[in-house]
């Protein structure tokens, strides 16, 4: 008897624990029918988990769960859910899908996790999946996507996945998927191969190509030419250049093949060194030629480092040593060729010193080292075995390293240049760099960081060029960058930058800034552009700029500038009425139609230039400025405006106070007069017209009611 009591109590707390409630009958969501279909509207229900909840097993219906707090999905996280035929999951802060969460989904057509944190698509991430026709994965922080993610969707037709950090698509990633409309928009893609990935979507009726780095070389040839033999129907958006130099900002579909692919014979004057008389005045110096960047036939390209990583114009490039010629333009891509076995290779003096046996190793003469170690599997500085001594230039590019920290770099004291771009770095520990005082270039683009701190670049005084572009960067800590005091050219595009912090560029001296394709809506004046005094280039472009009245400070200031300053275009993404228009070509009080209000009249009728544009002189005309004094003014009026009502208001309820007072003492008086009056007239009238009366008059006095009359 004691065996089946213990018993049914287990299986009652088993049962309790597994219950589930009908987010429908109990009212835990809103379910409501909307032209016909049902509709469960579990928005901002606080859920970090389904596996507790059911929903109407008797009919199909949309779920709707955005707002919530599913940052992880597990297997068979949506079983108690299969009659779903669409599933919105934005705003979740979702950031891993567990393969098999989707399992039991088999009825969902659409499927929408945009606005969330996902970082990577796995293979069977969409397990379940069998009728996908529709997926919505914009806004994440996607980055890595296996080829075999969307395999098990064969039915799925609209793909959208702009506004990522995609660089490349895997080879037959579209494999057995009928795709026709992708969106690739606001990603990081410099080229998109045919083979294994074009030719895999021959039905495409929209693609969406905006936005992205597009590198206009060779290897864009292939989508050049299946861009143009697609259907004329098909809507394609604009593959802009991004590099090099000589074709950023043009149109793919105005390129000839000559333009992407010059001859051999041909310099590209657009790559060359910066004449000698801006090397003495602006540019900090040569830039060594990373290694993986030279080709067969020839040295390398000075836009391009290391293994296909990081662009940036020609000019923006220095160079180490004057006997690296300028290139000729990039030439066809070509099989990677077999590496050398590395061999000991003399130190300065005459003795032999070791090379990694991972790597390769040149002596730079008259110097150390340049230690080759790109794209060979290291996953930590820590592999690199024996120890090279006395090396110079260390390029780490297109490896899998994780984080760096300050032990790898001690032995490492005579660097000049260190390449880490293209790995897997999510973790830079504070004071890494500290014994790299010789460093002047470093290489961190196209990596995982997030946040950059001073702590992070302590120790670099002598760093020059720092390329952090193409990380997920959202944060810059005030004073980042005072670690760096000789600091001349900062690499920041590409990443999710909102704002700047106050004196982020106090006690550094850039000369050319790059800040393209984040997320900015306007820049501050005081505090942060004001401190670039020695700028020569600075690159906006790409960001959702919102032209309305606090841009305008922004706007005087690159006026002044002038564009040989501002590289390319600056386009409005907000309001509406000015989308993609260049704000340098708005008149101010057409964004800003308070301006002229807020001016003084003497401003608002001063001559303007052709453009429209109030003229800059003597005159504080700037709207910032504007701003500035009325407020300076403004504040302390009003101030003593509310100090003086305060007291006229406290010094009226008092006299209306004690003026109450006095009239109820008054009232009170009076009453007490009239009382005795009319008491006195009672006792007259008592003893001369009582029967004590001299004349026998009869009068009446009705002294009960303080009336007297005849």
């Amino acid at each position: 008897m004691l065996l089946w009591i213990l018993l049914l109590e287990t299986s009652l707390c088993f049962a309790a624990g597994n219950v589930t409630g009908d987010v429908c009958k109990e009212k835990i969501c809103s379910c409501n029918e909307i032209e016909g279909d049902l509709h469960v509207d579990c928005e901002k229900k606080g859920f970090t988990s389904l596996q507790h909840f059911t929903a109407p097993t008797s009919q199909f219906y949309h779920l709707f769960l955005h707002g919530n707090s599913l940052t992880r999905l597990f297997p068979n996280e949506f079983a108690n859910f299969y009659n779903a035929v669409s599933l919105h999951m934005e705003n979740n802060g979702l950031h891993e899908i567990v393969p098999g969460a989707f399992l039991g989904l088999q009825l969902v057509k659409r499927l929408h996790i945009n606005n969330n944190k996902i970082k990577s698509f796995r293979k069977q991430t969409f397990l379940g999946l069998d009728d996908l026709e529709y997926l919505q994965a914009d806004f994440n922080l996607l980055r890595d996507i296996d080829p075999g993610a969307f395999r098990d969707l064969n039915k799925l037709e609209v793909l959208i996945l702009n506004d990522n950090l995609i660089s490349t698509l895997p080879a037959n990633v579209f494999q057995y998927v009928p795709i026709t409309h992708l969106d690739l928009r606001g990603n990081r893609l410099k080229t998109l191969p045919y083979e294994e990935v074009l030719e895999q979507i021959p039905g495409i009726a929209e693609i969406l190509l905006e936005d992205n780095p597009w590198d206009c070389t060779c290897d864009l040839l292939s989508l050049k030419e299946w861009l143009e033999n697609i259907p004329k129907n098909a809507l394609i958006g604009r593959v802009v250049c991004e590099a090099p130099a000589r074709l950023q900002g043009k149109d793919l579909n105005e390129t000839s093949e000559p333009d992407l692919c010059p001859p051999k014979n041909r310099v590209d004057s657009s790559l060359a060194a910066p004449p000698a008389q801006e090397e003495e005045t602006c540019d900090p110096g040569p830039l060594p030629t990373p290694f993986g960047a030279r080709g067969q036939d020839g040295p390398a390209t000075p836009g391009a480092a290391a293994g296909g990583g990081t662009k940036v114009p020609g000019n923006w490039q220095i160079k180490l040593r004057p006997t690296a010629a300028p290139s000729t333009a990039h030439a066809p891509a070509r099989a990677r060729a077999p590496v050398p076995a590395p061999a000991p290779v003399p130190a300065p003096g005459g003795r032999r010193g070791p090379c990694p046996e991972i790597c390769g190793c040149d002596q730079i003469p008259g110097a150390g080292l340049k230690v080759n170690c790109n794209d060979r599997n290291v996953s930590s500085l820590a592999d690199l075995k024996p120890r090279p001594a006395n090396v110079q230039e260390l390029f780490l590019r297109d490896n899998r390293i994780h984080s760096v920290r300050k032990a790898h770099f001690v032995e490492y004291r005579n660097l000049n240049l260190l390449d880490l771009g293209n790995n897997n770095i999510a973790t830079v520990e504070n004071h890494t760099f500290r014994s790299l005082a010789d460093l002047r270039w470093l290489y961190m683009d196209s990596n995982y960081l997030d946040t950059l701190s001073r702590e992070k670049f302590a120790g670099l005084q002598n760093l020059e060029y720092l390329n952090v572009e193409f990380n997920g960067i959202q944060l810059i800590l005030p004073g980042t960058f005072h670690a760096m005091p000789k600091l001349r050219i900062l690499i920041l595009n590409n990443n999710l930058l909102r704002s700047l912090p106050a004196d982020v560029f106090a006690g550094v001296s850039l000369s050319k800034l790059s800040l393209h394709n984040n997320y900015f809506m306007f820049l501050p004046v005081a505090g942060v552009l004001d401190q670039l005094t020695s700028i020569i280039q600075i690159d906006l472009h790409g960001n959702p700029w919102e032209c309305s009245c606090t841009i305008v400070p922004f706007k005087q200031w690159a006026e002044r500038l002038g564009p040989e300053v501002i590289l390319s275009d600056l386009k409005c993404e907000s309001p509406e009425d000015f989308f993609r228009e260049d704000f340098m070509f708005l008149s101010n009080d057409v964004m800003c139609p308070q301006l002229y209000a807020k001016v003084s009249p003497t401003l608002a009728s001063h001559g303007k230039n052709s453009t429209g544009l109030a003229e800059t002189g003597t005159h504080a005309n700037s709207y910032l400025e504007t701003s500035r004094v009325s407020i300076s003014v403004l504040v302390p009026g009003l101030l003593l405006v509310f100090v003086t009502s305060a007291f006229t208001v406290v010094g009226m309820l008092v006299f209306i106070l004690r003026n109450r007072k006095r009239s109820k003492r008054r009232d009170a008086n009076s009453s007490a007069s009239e009382i005795n009056s009319l008491q006195t007239v009672c006792d007259s009238s008592y003893w001369h017209n009582g029967p004590y009366a001299a004349d026998g008059a009869h009068r009446v006095y009705d002294c009960g009611s303080h009336s007297l009359s005849d």
